[in-house]
């Protein structure tokens, strides 16, 4: 039984994956919670408790935010992540892009496209 602390809205952007520093998989995010997100690989090579990091991109390739992550659950399409350390600055990225109207600051509206 997942115990989730902030609640998940069906977003869908994409994603690099990290190990290390290193960059070592693409993915795309099907949905985004203050604390987590659920990320669609394809395959299922992550095991849980795993840390790693997951970088957010833009539609123009440049990086949104990169976040800190461990691995929770996963599955044959691909893994749920809890956030780790979230700085505020990342939290208040986070909190418009699922409740309110973009920041002057934030990423830009290309990043993020709701799914239907």
């Amino acid at each position: 039984m997942e115990h989730r602390c902030s609640i998940r809205k069906p977003i869908e952007f994409q994603l690099l994956l990290y190990k290390h520093g290193l960059p070592v998989q693409n993915g795309t995010c099907c949905n985004i919670g203050l604390g987590g997100m659920f990320i669609n690989t394809g395959e299922n090579r992550w095991h849980k408790n795993e840390y790693l990091e997951v970088e957010i991109l833009s539609q123009t390739g440049i990086t949104a935010m990169r976040l800190a992550a461990v691995v929770v659950h996963q599955n044959q399409q691909g893994m749920g992540v809890m956030f780790d350390a979230v700085t505020g600055e990342q939290r208040q990225i986070l909190r418009t892009w699922l409740f309110g109207r973009p920041l002057q600051d934030s990423v830009p509206a290309e990043t993020v496209r709701a799914v239907a």
